[in-house]
């Protein structure tokens, strides 16, 4: 009996691992089939693009040695210039990033230069001056022209880059995951065939020698029997708080009067909280302005907007109200603690630690961000605040919104 389990169980081994493999390959090669439409119709607009561009080329090229101007070179030119733009939207939205976006920026630029010289030659020539209009559009735009089919070539040069990466990328996992599946199953076939059918040296029931073993109820409690003793499970413990580690900050905390310790200060604090970065938001008159912050490049705190105090966040509720307050993680682990720096006065700023491992959630860690929250409001309180110059926020969590 004990051997035809162990059987079962590599059998069912077996078909998890090729279900597994196969799922993968199918997922992946569907998103092959994907890849492939997506790069075919960019080159399909391309191709359009492409066409459109040499259209007007060549008609500017007949002005260049015919000074031929009517009517339909300014109506083709001004469809042209429509149809492109058209197709041009079409890529800016399925751009990837990297080379390619910026390709096509200097697409955008070169095609914004040529819409405005149509529009300008379309107001002459509706004001009856053709010649104006012809120079316009014909003459002194043939350098937008240009610029844009280089801009086009140099676009598409790099999707395709882009293209043949991921494809080569996806590929190569299909084939890693191929590999290694047929190894398991190999590895999983020989170890069924050496397990035998039956016990050849089975243990009678009626034999009072036989071992005994632990009951069926304490399996699957979860524990095993060691002699006359029982190991409990072992219980995922809670988050660690080095107490040492933070009496050891809020006493340094409790005597800084030097401003430039601040900084190794704030590392500390975000080493005791396990947090991935820390922002120090002070208060002045309606508004809450990044004082100091851990974590994060110190040329991004000159560009965080001041938060209003009516905002609509965790930032903003924590200094109106005075109480702490946390954001959730999100899927990638990353949540937030908001600390009220309460001072003789009243609530001067707050205290952001963006969490890791669910700590937003950890009472203890709660607690010492409390903790810490009401030393820094002890000897910031009187500091100047941060520069209100605007910008985007540092980050989600470490502004808490």
């Amino acid at each position: 009996m004990q051997h035809r389990g162990k059987r079962l169980a590599i059998l069912c081994l077996i078909l998890l691992t090729g279900t597994l493999a196969a799922f993968f390959i199918w997922t992946t090669d569907r998103g092959l089939r994907q890849l492939d439409e997506l790069h075919e119709s960019k080159e399909a607009t391309i191709e359009r693009l492409q066409s459109s561009i040499s259209t007007i080329a060549s008609t500017q090229q007949a002005y260049a040695e015919n000074r031929r101007r009517d009517v339909a070179s300014f109506t083709r030119v001004s469809v042209l210039v429509n149809r492109i733009t058209t197709d041009a939207a079409g890529l800016r939205a399925a751009a990837t990033s990297g080379a390619s976006s910026e390709r096509l920026e200097e697409f955008w630029t070169a095609l914004s230069a040529l819409m405005a010289a149509e529009g300008r030659a379309r107001h002459q020539f509706a004001g009856g001056d053709e010649s104006a209009a012809a120079e316009t559009i014909l003459a002194s735009a043939h350098e937008h022209v240009t610029r844009l089919n280089s801009s086009l070539r140099a676009f598409r040069e790099a999707e395709v880059e882009i293209y043949r990466s991921a494809r080569a990328a996806s590929t190569w996992q299909s084939a890693a995951v191929l590999g290694v599946s047929a190894v398991l199953w190999a590895i999983g076939l020989v170890m069924f065939a050496l397990v035998p059918v039956r016990a050849t040296n089975a243990v009678p029931v009626e034999d009072a020698s036989a071992p005994a073993y632990p009951n069926a109820s304490t399996a699957f409690l979860g524990s095993e029997v060691i002699g006359a003793e029982t190991v409990p499970q072992v219980v995922t413990a809670p988050p660690f708080i080095d107490l040492a580690a933070t009496a050891r900050l809020t006493t340094e905390l409790s005597t800084l009067a030097d401003q430039g310790e601040l900084p190794r200060l704030l590392s500390r604090a975000a080493e005791v909280l396990d947090a991935r970065g820390v922002v120090i938001w002070m208060g002045a008159g309606s508004e809450l302005f990044a004082a100091a912050a851990h974590g994060y490049d110190a040329s991004v705190l000159q560009r965080i907007k001041p938060i209003g105090r009516s905002a609509d966040n965790a930032t903003a509720a924590a200094w109106r109200t005075s109480q702490l307050r946390t954001v959730p993680a999100d899927a990638g682990g990353l949540g937030a603690i908001v600390a009220p720096m309460l001072g003789p006065g009243g609530c001067v700023g707050v205290l952001a630690a963006e969490t890791r491992s669910g700590r937003e959630q950890d009472e203890a860690t709660q607690s010492v961000a409390t903790i810490v929250a009401s030393q820094l409001a002890s000897v910031l309180a009187a500091w100047p605040a941060a520069s209100t110059t605007a910008a985007e926020p540092l980050d989600r969590k470490a502004a808490a919104s």
